[in-house]
């Protein structure tokens, strides 16, 4: 995705940034971001910074400007908005709303536009995305659930899915839909805007490893929704969602920041805390793996940041979004689990630890929703298996 506006200057991007932190410093909520307990636990923390971010031109920037967006939008904005949350351990906006938003913007008719996008600005309303399926995990061309047409135009929905982020408090899903019950793979879909207080849908929560709610499976069980709900044109909802997939790609840019604030942590514990008396540290074999670690960070964040850089100047290469997944993915899910390893097996003294003792429970967090990042998005086999296609050229079986 090439950006119409020209690259910002270094110094640019540099006030930008100090823009972005300002604001999160004056209105992010006092409440700590932790991985793999992302989604909200009550209603007061359902849209806690995304209002100010909105109102304050830093979320929502890249849409056209009639609809809120800003002319001198760069993707690199972005991404420095993404970083600089992560970086405060403020709690992060539900990122499920950008999907549906580009595709509003791009595929949705003006009536769409006017009615939902208005909305989802106000963070009055949140989004998550219908598209995996108990068959249909990280391949959703193959989902089963089940569109027909009814006589008097509105549509009859009916199928399971699953692994729903933020389901259990969004107000709309966007539903991708099988509507033509002789196609296969991806023809014969069509994308669908669903009211997810409609009769016949069901929400069920599914409690994580670390306790917590991220995901849950949806039911929908005859519902039905009338033609204003069909996105795009029967049958388009491959390219749709594909389409509005490709916006999300940015996104990784801003993640390297957790494998900074990771090495962080991991540093903290290995330097602060002890193991037979000993800062951790003072042991060679540990300093090796903390420095092995921290090299291997610095080559993903590498990967990521030519991929970011090729997107924004147009000179994308096949494979470079999956090797900047699963260099994000699989360094992520290694530094975690050694630093789970390594909190588990050291001493914490004295009052004044307290800066240890959470860097302690976030490395067991991390660790336990690390497996996550290696699924979701395009589980790393599937990443694996384009590299193998669309970089090495290799033969399918």
């Amino acid at each position: 995705m090439v950006s119409a506006v020209d690259r910002p200057t270094d110094a640019q991007l540099s006030d930008f940034r100090e823009r972005v932190r300002a604001h999160i410093a004056q209105h992010a909520p006092p409440i700590q971001a932790r991985e793999g307990h992302r989604a909200p636990e009550t209603a007061e923390q359902e849209a806690l910074l995304s209002p100010s971010l909105f109102e304050a031109g830093l979320a929502g920037a890249d849409w056209p400007v009639e609809y809120g967006g800003r002319d001198d939008h760069h993707p690199l904005h972005d991404r420095i908005v993404s970083e600089e949350i992560l970086r405060a351990r403020a709690p992060r906006p539900v990122d499920q709303v950008n999907l549906a938003a580009h595709v509003l913007l791009h595929f949705g008719s003006d009536e769409q536009k006017r009615r939902l996008l208005p909305p989802i600005r106000r963070s009055e309303q949140v989004w998550c995305q219908l598209l995996s399926e108990p068959d249909a995990g990280s391949d959703i061309a193959a989902v089963r659930s089940r569109g027909v047409h009814q006589a008097d135009g509105s549509w009859l929905l009916d199928g399971q899915k699953t692994w729903i982020t933020d389901g259990h408090w969004a107000d709309m899903g966007l539903a991708l839909i099988r509507t033509d019950p002789a196609s296969s793979r991806h023809h014969g879909l069509s994308v669908f805007a669903v009211p997810l207080s409609a009769d016949g849908v069901e929400i069920r929560p599914i409690r994580t490893i670390g306790d917590a709610i991220e995901v849950n499976e949806v039911f929908l069980t005859s519902v039905r929704l009338g033609a204003q709900s069909l996105i795009g044109e029967v049958g388009q909802g491959w390219s749709i969602i594909m389409a509005g997939l490709d916006f999300e790609r940015f996104g990784i840019g801003g993640n390297v920041i957790l494998l900074e604030l990771l090495i962080d942590d991991l540093v903290t514990v290995a330097g602060k805390a002890l193991i037979d008396g000993a800062p951790a540290l003072d042991s060679g074999d540990i300093r090796q793996q903390v420095a092995e670690l921290a090299v291997e960070v610095e080559v993903a964040k590498a990967f990521i940041d030519d991929h970011v850089e090729r997107l924004t100047s147009g000179d994308e290469q096949p494979g470079d979004g999956s090797i900047a997944k699963l260099s994000f993915a699989e360094t992520y899910h290694r530094v975690a689990a050694y630093g789970a390893e390594l909190a588990a097996a050291v001493t914490v003294i004295g009052r004044g630890d307290d800066d240890v003792r959470q860097a302690k429970e976030r490395l067991r967090e991390c660790w336990l929703w690390s497996r996550a990042y290696t699924i979701s998005g395009g589980s790393s086999e599937m990443m694996r298996n384009i590299l193998a296609k669309r970089r090495l050229h290799l033969p399918s079986r």
